[in-house]
């Protein structure tokens, strides 16, 4: 095996056990928190649509009834 070869397989393997690594800190750490993330959601009424043809992000009843799951 060249030395070039073996160099590239051990800073493989080395990213490999450091992405491992990573993950699962980040998994333990979600997990101790008990919580996720919290998302601030503008307080609107689930009629609130934009108007017909309008662009752009507006909250519908659909997406207002994720805001409330994820919340929970």
């Amino acid at each position: 095996m060249s030395k070039k070869l073996k160099s590239l397989k051990s800073s493989r393997r080395e990213f490999l056990k450091g992405a491992a690594v990573v993950s699962g800190a980040a998994t333990l750490a979600v997990v101790a928190g008990g919580t996720a993330a919290k998302v601030d959601v503008p307080e609107t009424k689930p009629t609130d649509t934009a108007p017909a043809g309008s662009k752009g992000y507006h909250v519908t009843p659909h997406i207002r009834t994720y805001y409330d799951l994820a919340r929970h």
